[in-house]
């Protein structure tokens, strides 16, 4: 058994212990961890810190673009596939390397830095352990998986980061689209 399978075991096993408010607080955080970042990005947005917000989003769209393409040329089974630990929540027996949950937490956190909103982003980098930890004890991860999706995100960030400069005229663009729009219909958000 590898280091892997062996990490995946010690966390998947805790959810045979049956602790209710920790398997109810896992599944919730396995299922909805994208509601809620996505929950928080409008809520930055809408709080007149629009470019901070877009940016956070970029950095999310191109981590979650990259887990897309290895997912097109690389095939790792999930546990439950393998046969491995106790499967909490139902899921697809599709490629489990990277996982999308957990990049999208790490892209987001370090979105929030590097846009300069640190409180927030010390939150969503707690809150993106805990998602991976999620994963892996519901059964849907290996702990590789998370670790993958940890570099991604700095990947993605690096590329908005070399891109700054357009992902800057796009979200100019997007801000003015979005208030027209809203002066049409009367709303001053």
């Amino acid at each position: 058994m590898n280091l892997n399978d062996q990490i995946f075991l010690a966390i998947n096993n805790l959810s045979l212990l049956n602790i209710g408010i920790l398997n109810f607080f896992c599944i919730f955080v396995a299922l909805f961890s994208p509601y809620i970042y996505a929950l928080g990005l409008v809520i930055v947005y809408l709080s007149n810190r629009k470019k901070q917000a877009l940016c956070v989003f970029y950095v999310a769209l191109i981590g979650l673009s990259i887990n897309f393409l290895i997912g097109i040329f690389y095939y790792h089974p999930r546990p439950f596939v393998e046969g491995l630990g106790n499967l909490l929540i139902p899921h697809a027996k599709d490629s489990s390397f990277p996982s999308d949950h957990a990049t999208l937490a790490f892209a987001i956190s370090f979105g929030f830095w590097y846009a300069k909103e640190k409180t927030i982003s010390i939150i969503s980098f707690i809150f993106a352990i805990i998602t991976g930890f999620a994963r892996v004890f519901v059964g849907v991860h290996f702990p590789f998986d998370i670790v993958g999706s940890f570099f991604v995100a700095i990947v993605a960030l690096t590329l908005l980061n070399a891109f700054v400069a357009y992902f800057s005229k796009v979200s100019d663009f997007l801000i003015k689209l979005q208030i027209r729009i809203f002066n049409m219909f009367g709303l001053n958000i």
